[in-house]
C-alpha cells in the first residue's frame, strides 16, 4: 500500500495573534485516526518553522500533501518565524520557486488568512493548492481541515475533500464557507492565468535545475543537551558529549553556545521545541534541579503533541538511587544509559550515537531493578523543589527530622482520624503542601484507611480537553491505584452524563467492594481549574460530599485536596464547589522563630544575625529557607558566599530563579501584572493576583501586593525589566 506522507508546517510566531494550532493538529490527527483509510496516511508535524526550515521540511520527509497553519498577509507571503521566534515573511515568489524545487507533492492546504496570492502562484507546480480569499477565524479554519482530511481519510478526492471541508464549516453554521478556495492545474478557465496572480517573475527563475546534483536527502537531527552548569561531572560530561556528537549527521546544543545578551529562556524553548532528541544528564547535583526538571516536563508535552518528538535520553551520571516524582513518571518508563566513571565516557558516547539513529539506550524495566538501589540518606539531605509523595511504610524518610510542625498540620492530622471528612490544602508553590499530604496520608493508614493518591499534574493534555476521556481516565486511574478489577468500558456504555458514570463506577464499583475506608488524595488540582468541564467535575466531588448526609456507603470516601490556586475565582457556582466545605486550611511562610528551629536542628550553621538577613532576603520561604541551611550545613558554601551570590543565575538561588524565569517566558499578561506589582504594589485584576500568588511570587498584604520575598522583587525587576 502506497503511504501519502502529510506534512503540516505549524508557524504561530510570538510577536502575531495566538492562534489554536494545537487543536487544529490533533482534529487532523483524529480524522485520519478515525478513518478506514487510516494506514494509507503518515503525519509529520513541524512546529515553529523558521524560513531556513522550509526547504529542509520538503527535502526531507517528500511529502505528498503539505498543509500551512499560520499566518498569511496577502501578495506579501506567509508569516515563518526567524531565529528569536519572531515573525519573518517568506515572499510568494520564494514558495513559487520552491515547489518547483520540490516535485511529488500532489495538495498544498494554505490554512491561513488572505493566502490565495500564494495559491495561485503555487498552481504552476503543484495540481491541487486551497488558499484562503480573505481572513478566516479559528474555528472555520479548524473545521475545514477536520471536514477535509475526513474525506480524504475515506478515499475521497481532493475537490470531494474539499467540499468536505466546505461543509465541516457550513454544519457549525461559521459564515465563512466561501473563504475557503480550490486551485486545480489544467482546468479551464484556469486561476493561474488571472493578472497577478502568482507565474514566474519577468525573465523567468533561470536555467533549468540540475536535480543530480543535490543531495537525494539530508538528514540532520538537532540534540538538545539538559545538564546543571558549573557541578562535577555533570558539565565535562556535557561538553565531551557535545564535542563528541557534533557533526555533519548531528546539531547539537548546550547553553554555553549562547552569546552574551542572549534573551536565554526564549532560546531554550525554542531548541527544546525544534530537538530530535533531548539528551538529559541525571546526577546526584543535577536530580533536584528546577531547570533540569523543567526542561524534561517541557520536552514530554511537546513530544506529547508531536508524534514523540523530542525523543528523551535520559543518562544517569554516577547516580543510581530511584528517580524520584515527578522525574519518575517521565523517566521511569522509558530507557537509560549508565555513566559511572571517566572510562564509560567512550561507551557512552557510542551508546548514544545508536540511539540517535534510531536504536534504544540499554537499561531497560528489566534492568532497572539490579542497577537501581536506594543508597544511605546523609545526615543533612539536600532539599528537593518537589515533595516526593510516599505511602506510609514502617519509618517516614529521614527528611522528615527536619520538618518543622505548624497550626495546620496538628489541625490536619486530627480531622483524618474521622470518619467521611473533605480536606482542602492551600498555599502557593513550595509551601509543603505535598510533604503534609504527605504526613495526613500516613496518619490515615495508621487510622485503618486505604490510600489513593491521584497528581493531577500527570492528566496529559488531550484528557484535559476531552471530558468523556478524562472522566475515563480518572476512573481507571483510581481503580490502577487500589488494584482492582477495571469495569470502566461497562460502566460507561450507560447512557448517561460523565458525571453520572463516574458517580455510579465509584459508589457502586470501588466503595461497596472495599474492605476499609477510602482516602481520595488530590493533588495539584488546579490543572483542572482551565479546563471546560471544571465546573461539571467539582460539582460532582461536592456531591459525593453532600451524599454522606443520606447515603451510608459515602462515609467511607474522604475527599482531600492539594491547590496553590484559590479556587473561588474560578468555579462558578460556590454552592457546587467542594472547596468550601469541610475542612480549609492554608499553609503560611515560616516565621522567624521557625526559621530559627530549622537553624537548630542543621546545627545551627548560621548567626543570629544572619538568621535575620535570611529571613529578610527569602522572608521564610520553606523551600529556599532549607536550601540556605542545606548548603551551609553541608560545607558546600560558606554564610557569607551564599548572601553575596544569592540574586546571580549561577548563585544558590539561580536554578530556582530560572526556573521561574522560565515558567513566565511568553505569558505576557503574567508579565505585565508582576512588572505592575514591582513598580506600584497593585494587582487590579483578582484572577491574575491568583497565578501569581499560586505560582508562589507574591503575596498580599491589605490592599497591596508585594513580591513574596526581597531576592524575587531584586532579581525580577533586573530581568524582566
Amino acid at each position: 500500500m502506497d503511504v501519502r506522507k502529510v506534512l503540516i508546517l505549524a508557524v504561530n510566531p510570538k510577536d502575531t495573534t495566538a492562534l489554536r494550532l494545537d487543536e487544529e493538529i490533533r482534529q487532523i490527527k483524529e480524522a485520519l485516526k478515525l478513518s478506514e483509510g487510516r494506514a494509507a496516511f503518515e503525519v509529520i508535524i513541524e512546529p515553529a518553522v523558521r524560513t531556513g526550515d522550509l526547504h529542509r521540511h520538503l527535502l526531507q520527509h517528500k511529502p505528498q500533501i503539505v498543509h500551512f497553519s499560520g499566518h498569511g498577509l496577502g501578495e506579501r507571503g506567509l508569516a515563518f518565524e526567524d531565529k528569536n521566534g519572531i515573525a519573518k515573511l517568506i515572499s510568494t515568489a520564494t514558495l513559487t520557486r520552491l515547489f518547483r524545487l520540490c516535485g511529488g507533492v500532489e495538495c498544498v492546504l494554505l490554512n491561513a488568512c488572505h493566502s490565495v496570492a500564494q495559491a495561485d502562484a503555487i498552481l504552476d507546480h503543484v495540481d491541487h493548492v486551497i488558499g484562503m480569499t480573505d481572513a478566516i477565524g479559528d474555528q472555520a479554519s479548524i473545521k475545514f481541515a477536520e471536514g477535509f482530511y475526513d474525506g480524504l481519510g475515506y478515499g475521497r478526492s481532493y475537490a470531494d475533500a474539499f467540499e468536505f471541508g466546505l461543509v465541516g464549516i457550513g454544519a457549525e453554521g461559521i459564515p465563512e464557507e466561501e473563504t475557503p478556495v480550490l486551485r486545480v492545474r489544467g482546468e479551464v478557465g484556469s486561476w493561474q492565468s488571472e493578472v497577478g496572480k502568482g507565474g514566474p517573475p519577468e525573465g523567468g527563475y533561470g536555467p533549468p535545475v540540475d536535480q543530480a546534483k543535490f543531495p537525494t536527502k539530508i538528514v540532520q537531527k538537532r540534540i538538545f543537551v539538559s545538564y546543571k552548569r558549573n557541578v562535577t561531572p555533570d558539565e565535562a560530561v556535557a561538553l565531551q558529549l557535545h564535542e563528541a556528537l557534533q557533526d555533519s549527521s548531528n546539531s547539537v546544543f548546550i547553553d554555553q553556545q549562547m552569546l552574551v545578551g542572549t534573551r536565554w529562556v526564549e532560546q531554550i524553548e525554542n531548541e527544546i521545541r525544534q530537538a530530535d532528541i533531548l539528551i538529559v544528564l541525571l546526577s546526584a547535583q543535577s536530580i533536584n534541579s528546577e531547570m533540569v526538571l523543567q526542561e524534561i516536563e517541557l520536552a514530554h508535552k511537546i513530544a506529547e503533541d508531536n508524534g514523540g518528538r523530542p525523543r528523551i535520553l535520559p543518562v544517569r551520571l554516577a547516580y543510581r538511587e530511584p528517580f524520584q516524582h515527578p522525574l519518575s513518571v517521565y523517566l521511569n518508563p522509558i530507557n537509560w544509559a549508565l555513566w559511572d566513571s571517566e572510562a564509560d565516557t567512550p561507551g557512552l558516547i557510542a551508546e548514544l550515537q545508536q540511539a540517535i539513529a534510531g536504536g534504544v539506550l540499554s537499561i531497560d524495566e528489566r534492568r532497572q531493578p539490579e542497577v537501581v538501589k536506594v543508597a544511605p540518606q546523609d545526615k543533612i539531605p539536600q532539599p528537593v523543589p518537589v515533595a516526593q509523595p510516599e505511602l506510609p511504610e514502617g519509618t517516614m524518610d529521614t527528611a522528615s527530622d527536619f520538618y518543622v510542625e505548624r497550626d495546620c498540620d496538628r489541625i490536619a492530622l486530627g480531622v483524618i482520624q474521622q470518619q467521611g471528612v473533605t480536606m482542602t490544602i492551600k498555599g502557593p508553590r513550595q509551601m509543603g503542601k505535598s510533604s503534609l499530604l504527605n504526613r495526613v496520608m500516613e496518619a490515615a493508614v495508621g487510622a485503618g484507611k486505604q490510600i489513593a493518591f491521584l497528581d493531577f499534574q500527570l492528566f496529559d493534555r488531550a484528557a484535559l480537553q476531552d471530558a468523556d476521556e478524562f472522566y475515563q481516565q480518572f476512573c481507571f486511574w483510581l481503580t490502577d491505584e487500589l488494584d482492582m478489577d477495571d469495569e470502566v468500558e461497562a460502566y460507561w456504555k450507560k447512557n448517561l452524563g460523565n458525571p453520572q458514570r463516574c458517580t455510579r463506577y465509584v459508589g457502586k464499583h470501588i466503595l461497596q467492594n472495599l474492605e476499609q475506608p477510602l482516602v481520595l488524595a488530590m493533588d495539584e488540582v488546579e490543572r483542572i481549574f482551565d479546563t471546560p468541564f471544571r465546573n461539571d467535575f467539582f460539582s460532582m466531588l461536592r456531591s459525593w460530599h453532600n451524599q454522606r448526609a443520606t447515603k451510608k456507603i459515602w462515609k467511607q470516601l474522604d475527599l482531600t485536596f492539594v491547590t496553590s490556586t484559590e479556587p473561588y475565582q474560578l468555579i462558578a457556582d460556590l454552592n457546587q464547589s467542594p472547596f468550601n466545605v469541610g475542612e480549609n486550611l492554608r499553609l503560611q511562610d515560616f516565621d522567624a522563630q521557625q526559621v530559627h528551629r530549622l537553624n537548630a536542628l542543621h546545627g545551627s550553621p548560621l548567626s543570629a544575625v544572619e538568621e535575620q538577613r535570611l529571613m529578610k532576603l527569602v522572608n521564610g520561604h520553606p523551600y529556599l529557607v532549607r536550601k540556605a541551611l542545606y548548603l551551609v550545613a553541608s560545607g558546600r558554601m560558606a554564610a557569607q558566599d551564599m548572601f553575596a551570590q544569592a540574586r546571580e543565575e549561577h548563585g544558590p538561588f539561580g536554578d530556582h530563579l530560572k526556573y521561574h524565569l522560565f515558567r513566565m517566558y511568553g505569558n505576557k499578561e503574567l508579565v505585565r501584572g508582576f512588572l505592575k506589582i514591582l513598580k506600584d504594589q497593585v494587582c487590579e485584576d483578582e484572577v491574575l493576583y491568583f497565578r501569581l500568588h499560586g505560582a508562589g511570587l507574591v503575596c498580599r498584604e491589605g490592599q497591596s501586593v508585594f513580591p513574596r520575598c526581597q531576592l524575587y522583587a531584586d532579581y525580577f525587576r533586573e530581568h524582566l525589566g
